[in-house]
């Protein structure tokens, strides 16, 4: 059975189309948080499903919607329970 779970990460924030002043420059991360299934636990990724199919023997098959998150990125994982 799939872990459900709920990640905290960093995202990288995109570039500009504009020049802008270097010292008025002030970076910033952006936070972000999901939810899904874990179908990947690696040491340098895990991958996510918002969305599952599950057969009838209760096994879950397909997905849909898969985001990859380096783990560097990563800055809390929490194990989420269905009541």
């Amino acid at each position: 059975m799939m872990r459900l779970v709920f990640v905290e990460w960093l995202d990288s924030s995109g570039s500009t189309s504009e020049w802008q002043s270097l010292a008025d420059y002030k970076p910033a991360s952006l936070r972000c948080q999901s939810v899904g299934w874990l179908a990947h636990d690696g040491p340098d990724s895990k991958t996510i499903f918002p969305h599952v199919g599950i057969d009838v023997d209760g096994v879950y098959d397909q997905g849909c919607g898969s985001m990859i998150i380096p783990a560097v990125a990563i800055t809390r994982l929490i194990d989420l329970s269905i009541p």
